[in-house]
């Protein structure tokens, strides 16, 4: 059934309307539902609608960091005789058996990580992937699941990955790698540009403490690719100066009313034939009247980087600060920027930094406390904001340990571990995937197992006691630009990433 007013007008007033139509019904928190059944109205099939744009927001921490207390392994979470404690292969999970609050698909949340309860249907923690690899007990800058196939040897395509991120002493800490293979964020930032010739570059924020880590972001020699680096606030909130947006996407309300009356020729029947979902068809009235005063407020915003009193109040309380020494933005400053620049469309592309400094032979109560709460508080509230902006179902967060995650042995390093990836966003099947466990007693401690998840299922594979049999990281980088929506054509043009497939089972 098409509209009959959109019948009436003359060809040039059609595609007027519909390039109107097609803005007005970006505006976020406007159902796709009435997207969909609007252009198909006046004779724009699904496939042919214009596709929203989504944004990607990539979070790198460093210094080994450990999400042991953000979701706890399976394997460790259920074992009855755990040696806890902060040194040797004592197990830094600090937690009792009772303390933990267990949900669906293996999740096991501790006190600490709790705030994420309400977001884990769309939270993915991938345990045992592809270890770092850097001379220095694993500290790398670039990681194998940005950047699949960094190599210390140039050549086959491979190219410097570290020119863009100098450091104070080079190469100890960051490795000299070389690679063919994009890191994810520039990757996107190149797609998105390339699909719309509109968008803003992407950045990145510059927000390790200490001189000689950082994290590489790499093009691989890409047209467009590379990010605009930040080192301080400063230079970021003078690149996205204060500015007063429009909330109104059509002119007055009499446009907004005429935009009503054709979505409220959009019958119910139509919407069934359709198949779209029973809540989208019995809402369909109240979804018109919410989506026309979204496209006419009579209102306008300011949209500022630095953040309000109250804003520094849903950001920042009890998320503990930086650990380090010359500090640049605490972490929940730095996921607010991101969040704002996303929610306003102002950047599509969003990569941050930001580490815990290097300990060594020790992990104490008080380093995990203040890594869970920093990864674990952060992470919430920014998926929380993102729902409230209707933009989380097209945003991808994805949280690195930039140079591998530890083991639970206390006295563990990077090398040793898990290197555990994150990935959140309304694509994202949430889960906890591979396993940690206990393979037996080892001094004060025990020795530990992995088990990375498999390809095929996401099930947990065989155990190991050694470095072996990690799940390789083609895989999540293949995961995380289909999560994006970019077309495997485009994605498999890079040699080491070309014969791997995304992981199906982790996309919803």
């Amino acid at each position: 059934m098409k509209s009959r007013e959109f019948e009436r007008m003359s060809p040039n007033g059609r595609r007027r309307f519909l390039k109107l139509m097609g803005a007005a019904l970006a505006a976020p928190l406007v159902p796709d539902v009435l997207r969909y059944a609007a252009h198909e109205m006046c004779g724009v099939a699904q496939a042919d609608v214009p596709t929203l744009p989504r944004y990607f927001i990539e979070i790198n921490l460093r210094d080994q960091w450990d999400h042991g207390q953000l979701f706890v392994p399976p394997g460790i979470a259920t074992y009855t005789n755990l040696k806890r404690g902060e040194f040797g292969r004592q197990c830094a999970m600090f937690f009792q058996q009772g303390e933990l609050a267990q949900r669906d698909n293996r999740i096991y949340l501790t006190p600490q990580s709790m705030e994420l309860d309400p977001h884990i249907d769309s939270i993915a923690m991938v345990d045992c992937c592809e270890l770092s690899v850097g001379a220095i007990h694993g500290h790398e800058a670039g990681n194998p699941m940005r950047s699949p196939g960094r190599t210390y040897q140039p050549g086959n395509g491979r190219m410097e990955m570290y020119l863009n991120d100098p450091i104070d002493n080079f190469p100890q800490g960051c490795e000299q790698f070389y690679s063919s293979t994009p890191t994810p964020a520039s990757f996107y930032n190149y797609v998105n540009k390339k699909n719309d010739a509109t968008a803003r570059n992407g950045i990145a924020f510059k927000g390790i403490s200490r001189g000689i880590h950082t994290a590489y972001h790499f093009g691989a020699g890409l047209p467009g690719a590379e990010l605009d680096r930040f080192q301080s606030r400063d230079m970021l909130f003078d690149a996205f100066p204060t500015e007063t947006k429009d909330l109104n996407v059509l002119r007055n309300t009499d446009e907004a009313a005429a935009m009503a009356e054709i979505l409220r020729a959009v019958d119910p029947k139509f919407l069934e034939r359709r198949r779209f979902s029973d809540i989208a068809v019995t809402n369909h009235e109240q979804n018109i009247e919410e989506a026309k005063k979204l496209l006419y407020t009579g209102q306008t915003q300011v949209i500022s980087l630095p953040l309000t009193e109250e804003e520094v109040a849903y950001w920042g309380t009890d998320i503990p600060d930086q650990v380090g020494v010359n500090i640049k933005a605490q972490i929940w400053e730095q996921v607010a920027w991101a969040y704002k620049l996303v929610s306003n469309d102002r950047c599509r592309s969003v990569a941050l930094e930001f580490d815990y400094v290097d300990v060594h032979d020790q992990r104490t109560v008080g380093q995990m406390e203040t890594e869970t709460k920093q990864a674990s508080r952060a992470l919430a509230r920014l998926i929380a904001k993102l729902k409230e902006a209707g933009i989380y179902d097209r945003t991808l967060i994805a949280v690195y340990c930039t140079d591998g995650g530890r083991a639970p042995a206390a006295g563990s390093q990077g090398n040793e571990g898990k290197n555990t990836v994150i990935l959140a966003g309304g694509m994202i099947k949430g889960g906890y995937y591979g396993d940690v466990g206990v393979a037996g007693d080892d001094g004060d401690g025990h020795v530990y197992s992995y088990s990375a998840p498999r390809v095929d299922n996401g099930q947990p594979g065989g155990a190991v006691t050694d470095g072996s049999g990690r799940l390789p990281g083609k895989y999540i980088w293949r995961t995380v630009a289909k999560a994006l929506g970019v077309s495997d054509a485009e994605a498999s043009q890079f040699p080491d990433v070309a014969d791997a497939q995304p992981l199906s089972w982790m996309l919803a």
